[in-house]
């Protein structure tokens, strides 16, 4: 399963982080792997290019595959506006694929 786990204060998403593999198909053909996969690579490309300073960004391939995004600039206003789009996204594939994502936030 993928566990997307994000942490935010008022509207604001402090981290977010995506581990784990979906296992909703054979290697190579999971759907939902791939498209958190690509919505998560779309993510960090953003993130560097246009706002690098703002954010601390760890990318982990393979079996413990792990992307993690910490916000550095609580009030990047383009910070939120990604990682709120990246949420939106990721909580579409939960609504249609519950049983290989699920996402736990916390507000701190």
């Amino acid at each position: 399963m993928i566990k997307v786990s994000v942490s935010y204060r008022g509207s604001s998403i402090l981290h977010l982080s995506i581990t784990g593999h979906a296992m909703s198909a054979k290697r190579g053909q999971d759907l939902v792997c791939a498209s958190v996969s690509s919505i998560a690579t779309g993510a960090l490309n953003a993130l560097d290019r246009m706002v690098s300073k703002a954010c601390d960004l760890t990318l982990v391939k393979g079996e413990d595959a792990l992307i993690e995004i910490k916000v550095l600039e609580n009030g990047n206003h383009d910070v939120q506006i990604i990682l709120q789009t990246v949420l939106a996204q990721l909580e579409t594939i939960e609504n249609q694929y519950s049983k290989y994502i699920h996402i736990a936030k916390q507000e701190v």
